[in-house]
């Protein structure tokens, strides 16, 4: 997935406070998705807990990749 898709999903959760990705079914996602959610995104809204369930090794993987740059 890429960055204009995230952000496509994106529109409109900043209206929460709590947003779970599940990614059941989900091989892997693209280094430029999981950096638009998990390091962009989260930036921007330091309130939001984000949090992902069902996430494959490879997934896991791309989404610490994100969060630690």
């Amino acid at each position: 997935m890429s960055r204009s898709q995230a952000k496509r999903l994106l529109a409109g959760v900043d209206n929460f406070k709590v947003v779970v990705f599940d990614f059941l079914g989900i091989e892997a996602i693209g280094q430029a998705f999981a950096d638009e959610v998990f390091r962009v995104f989260k930036k921007q809204h330091p309130e939001m807990e984000l949090t992902s369930l069902n996430a494959s090794k490879e997934v896991s993987q791309m989404i610490r990749r994100a969060q630690s740059l």
